[in-house]
């Protein structure tokens, strides 16, 4: 099988999943992560999600007054976790966002464009501060 790539582009910071709570009901990171999966559906155009030898790039823009612009690593693992299904766990309960009907095809118990990231193996990322009015983050994901 051969690789397919995808990119897009998110308007916002991306989500952070930081323990203990978690993104998928968290009321900052949940809008967050309905537009990251809303472009990655879009970018997905139907296909199948990859789910092996999966690489990751993110490149994030953020305005040079911007405040907090948190760690890097914290939003790689928000795009990675947000870029899966969520994982089932009997304690997780999703924000009610999540149900109403124009959410239904990026719902975080059916939508992925990555099956496990696991299968993940290679990412690189980048944060730069540029003379821009509002923060925005590109991603490529290329994989079988």
């Amino acid at each position: 099988m051969s690789n397919r790539k995808y990119r897009f582009k998110v308007e916002d910071i991306p989500p952070k999943n930081v323990k203990p709570k978690s993104m998928w009901n968290n009321p900052t990171e949940v809008p967050r992560l309905i537009k990251l999966r809303k472009e990655a559906y879009a970018a997905l155009n139907g296909s199948l999600p990859l789910f092996e030898d999966i690489a990751l790039s993110i490149k994030i823009h953020l305005p040079w007054n911007y405040n907090k612009p948190g760690d890097l690593d914290n939003y790689i693992k928000g795009i990675c976790d947000g870029l899966m299904k969520c994982q089932n766990h009997p304690k997780l309960k999703l924000d009610e966002t999540f149900e109403k009907t124009e959410h239904e095809n990026i719902h975080p118990k059916t939508f992925a464009m990555i099956e496990d990231d696991e299968k993940i193996i290679k990412i690189t990322a980048a944060k730069a501060v540029e003379d821009i009015e509002e923060p925005f983050y590109e991603i490529t994901v290329e994989g079988k």
